[in-house]
């Protein structure tokens, strides 16, 4: 599941980088390009998947619900970089500074997270 992670980010930051380079592009490519970017952010299933499996039976249903709410409250600290970067270095450079930040911490965190895939997943915390 790691691995399909992984390709999803590679797919995520190469569609927001050329959305980012889309100079006087028409509106049909503007709207697949956010289609694009759409379709490759869309590993929410899996995301939850491997944030459940990540802890015993005792605990799966509160880390199943807890994990997602973690990620929409990070959009708070996400917003305060954006609207920081974007006013010291402008709109494109900003965004893309931010997302580097941000995907570049999404990437350790995954490289560190443990692979759940094939693990017996009948266990209680202590």
């Amino acid at each position: 599941r790691k691995k399909t992670l992984y390709i999803f980010y590679f797919f995520c930051a190469l569609t927001i980088g050329i959305y980012l380079n889309l100079n006087h592009a028409s509106v049909t490519l503007f709207y697949s390009f956010c289609f694009l970017m759409g379709f490759t952010a869309g590993f929410w299933a899996i995301f939850v998947t491997i944030a459940s499996e990540q802890f015993g039976t005792n605990l799966r249903a509160t880390s199943t619900t807890t994990v997602p709410n973690f990620v929409r409250a990070s959009l708070v600290p996400v917003s305060f970089g954006f609207k920081y970067f974007t006013s010291q270095m402008g709109l494109i450079n900003g965004t893309i500074i931010l997302a580097c930040i941000v995907g570049s911490i999404s990437l350790i965190c995954l490289y560190f997270l443990k692979e759940t895939f094939g693990k017996n997943l009948d266990f209680m915390e202590e």
